[in-house]
């Protein structure tokens, strides 16, 4: 665990003044004390020998097994790439919400094994910061490891979200990036129904030059005509051998344009994008409820 000397001092503060009745929000208010970074690095090392106490009350990381089968990545460089996208997410939200990220409630949508979730709680209580996911091994995961009943299995095809109430913000990284066009409208349009007034919804897409990099195109020979299809009409997708849902493949690989995006979505106004150093075939595109005319 890579820990500032300051952060160090916390936790082994911590870790001799828990008692057995702590709460975690109330554990949670203290490490907030520390950057995101030391954080984040120590969220990742749980359970840890070294912190018995504080392992016990905190969630656990997932295995890096998990972590590599979810994501391609695990440990410090895979905490790097989150600790990217939720700085930008804060960012934003003081950007385009004109309020800071603290205290925010939050929507994880397709939230995994909950890697990003872990670092929201850096902002925000437990109960504020809820995952929904369609996959039920993914959200077994995170109630094992202690993440607890706001992670929640959705439905693939959502027209609603097993949620109650509104969202500050809600985001989904690398969830766009894989569904076909009709599963894209469908979560976006859903999506916007669960958005607070004056809250942001944080995504990420594909650039079409993400296709020059996608192996599984190459070896279907169908990278020239995805890059095709990314031009003449904003979006493309190559369907993965699985299931059908509905009478489609709706998980993929995927690229789209803004236009498209704003086009699919008439309900919502694309705020601002970025293209993250991190992560550079990765676009974060921010959006929010287009106001009504007065």
């Amino acid at each position: 665990m890579m820990l500032s000397k300051a952060a160090t001092g916390l936790v082994n503060l911590l870790e001799t003044e828990v008692a057995g009745d702590v709460t975690l929000d109330a554990l949670l208010a203290r490490l907030r004390g520390m950057s995101l970074q030391d954080f984040g690095a120590f969220f990742i090392s749980l359970p840890n020998p070294n912190y018995p106490k504080l392992s016990s009350r905190l969630p656990h990381m997932a295995s890096d097994e998990v972590q590599r089968s979810w994501t391609g990545n695990s440990g410090f460089p895979l905490l790097l790439q989150t600790s990217a996208f939720v700085e930008a997410v804060a960012k934003a939200s003081l950007k385009y919400r004109r309020c800071a990220l603290r205290g925010a409630r939050m929507l994880d949508y397709g939230c995994g094994y909950g890697r990003i979730a872990r670092l929201m709680y850096f902002f925000s209580d437990h109960a504020d910061v809820v995952g929904v996911d369609p996959w039920d091994e993914s959200i077994r995961i995170c109630r094992a490891d202690g993440l607890g009943d706001t992670f929640i299995q959705s439905d693939y095809l959502p027209k609603t979200l097993p949620v109650r109430g509104m969202f500050d913000v809600i985001y989904a990284f690398s969830v766009f990036t894989h569904t076909s066009e009709r599963v894209t409208r469908m979560c976006l349009t859903t999506l916007v129904d669960y958005l607070a007034p004056g809250g942001l919804l944080v995504i990420t897409i594909r650039p079409v030059d993400y296709w020059m990099s996608n192996d599984y195109a190459a070896a279907a020979g169908k990278r020239e005509e995805l890059v095709a299809d990314h031009h003449a009409s904003g979006f493309a997708f190559l369907p993965h051998n699985r299931a059908q849902i509905d009478g489609e493949i709706a998980y993929g690989d995927t690229s789209m344009t803004i236009e498209w995006l704003q086009n699919a979505v008439p309900s919502l106004q694309v705020c601002g994008t970025e293209r993250p150093r991190a992560d550079p075939l990765q676009v974060y595109v921010y959006l929010q409820r287009r106001r009504e005319p007065e």
